[in-house]
């Protein structure tokens, strides 16, 4: 957000400026229905501590082989899980956060999240919410994984409300945008 557009508004963070209120009330809405409609799974993975290895030079990238697509990351999936490693614990961030700092598509960087192999560390993407702080998908999945997030978040000091959004007390206290 620009320094022109914040003093014109009054916000003080992106996310307190909706371009167009129908369309985030359609997606808050889609959301509700979404939470609704998932199904809890009988065992709940809250697994946070799991550490798997992480390429750190560029000669381990180009070998490293993906165990959830049996296929090479790409660089662009390596520069959105760099950055996803920044989100300290017991905070969150947003697809949009993410995309505006990689110079890309809040799309593209769940896509690359949901292919994540290195979670939940050292690429806790279950840290990255949507847009209007709801849960999300997780693992590709919004239908009953979104549970595992939701309680991976939880372990981690996040709260949500009925309806899947995080706690609105806790939604600019908690939320990371500082990227480098």
């Amino acid at each position: 957000m620009s320094l022109v557009t914040a003093s014109i508004t009054g916000a003080k963070h992106p996310t307190d400026i909706i371009a167009n209120p129908r369309a985030s009330k359609r997606r808050n809405t889609a959301h509700e229905r979404l939470f609704a409609q998932a199904v809890v799974p009988d065992t709940i993975d809250d697994d946070i501590d799991t550490v798997i290895e992480y390429p750190e030079t560029s000669a381990g990238r180009r070998t490293y082989i993906s165990s959830k697509t049996k296929r090479p990351v790409t660089e662009f999936q390596y520069r959105v899980y760099d950055a996803c490693r920044q989100v300290p614990k017991g905070y969150f961030t947003t697809y949009k956060a993410m995309s505006d700092f990689l110079g890309s598509g809040p799309r593209a960087v769940g896509n690359a999240l949901s292919k994540n192999p290195f979670c939940p560390l050292p690429i806790p993407c279950h840290r990255v919410l949507t847009a209007d702080f709801y849960i999300g998908g997780f693992s590709g999945d919004t239908k009953s994984k979104i549970f595992f997030k939701k309680a991976k978040l939880e372990k981690e000091g996040i709260w949500f409300d009925d309806k899947g959004f995080v706690a609105a007390s806790m939604q600019q206290k908690r939320f990371f945008d500082s990227f480098a």
